[in-house]
């Protein structure tokens, strides 16, 4: 009998350490993500970005993005190559691992950068429906939320894992993040943000992943403003993840 109660209790341990690996917790499944910014590790792309407005009026731009992460921390240029009236325009966010995150956003009219000031980093991005927080991939969710995970759900026809993460405090820029993991890829496929009273303020969907480099990158993204009725559309085209000269991503490269 002692024999047989070992040997149960042997079985009972195995199975309970299989269940404890195919059941991550939320923290677990956070920390695995290397989801930060639409190209995730350091490259390049061409891209198609659409704004539209609650009526569903569109108007298309055409932009260049540069990506670099590393040891160091992360960086991030883009600019507008059309139409007329935006071209020239850049935008620059240096994220470094240790001190300030900066970002600046250079006019031709103008004629010189402008330094986006800290309580500005929520406000809208040329008129889109991302923050520059959010275009700049200064949006921290290890240090500003606690995540919970919640049951299992289908989205966009895959298995996900689905996370809530709860501010927890005022300096987090929405109250409530929820998040759709694609199990298989270890991806967000759907993320919405929640302000205070739980009010649904922004829903954003990545699609059409495509493997560069082999990173899996999304190459149809929309944010939506569930609160104004309005989205941003990107599209990405023609993605490299060779390295970036560092040069890009400097003040002088910004005035050029």
């Amino acid at each position: 009998m002692k024999r047989v109660f070992l040997l149960a209790l042997t079985l009972l341990l195995a199975v309970s350490s299989t269940v404890c690996a195919q059941s991550p917790t939320g923290q677990e499944i956070l920390d695995e993500l290397s989801f930060r910014t639409i190209l995730s590790g350091s490259g390049s792309a061409e891209l198609t970005m659409i704004t539209e407005n609650a009526k569903g009026a569109q108007r298309s731009y055409s932009l260049r993005v540069y990506v670099k992460m590393d040891d160091e921390g992360d960086a991030q240029f883009l600019e507008y190559l059309a139409p007329a009236d935006v071209r020239g325009t850049k935008f620059l966010s240096l994220n470094p691992k240790d001190g300030e995150s900066q970002m600046w956003l250079y006019m031709p009219a103008l004629g010189r950068e402008r330094r986006i000031a800290a309580h500005m980093t929520g406000d809208s991005f040329m008129g889109t429906d991302f923050t520059y927080d959010e275009i700049g991939g200064n949006f921290d969710y290890e240090d500003n939320y606690a995540v919970q995970r919640l049951q299992d759900q289908a989205e966009q026809g895959v298995d996900c894992y689905v996370l809530e993460l709860t501010a927890k405090g005022s300096e987090a820029p929405y109250h409530k993040v929820r998040m759709w993991v694609w199990k298989e890829q270890m991806v967000p496929v759907k993320i919405e943000f929640y302000t205070s009273g739980d009010a649904l303020s922004k829903t954003l969907t990545l699609s059409d992943f495509k493997p560069v480099a082999g990173e899996l990158i999304p190459h149809h993204v929309i944010m939506a403003n569930n609160a104004q009725g309005t989205r941003t559309i990107l599209e990405l085209a023609a993605v490299s993840q060779e390295e970036v000269d560092a040069e890009i991503f400097t003040l002088r490269n910004l005035r050029r």
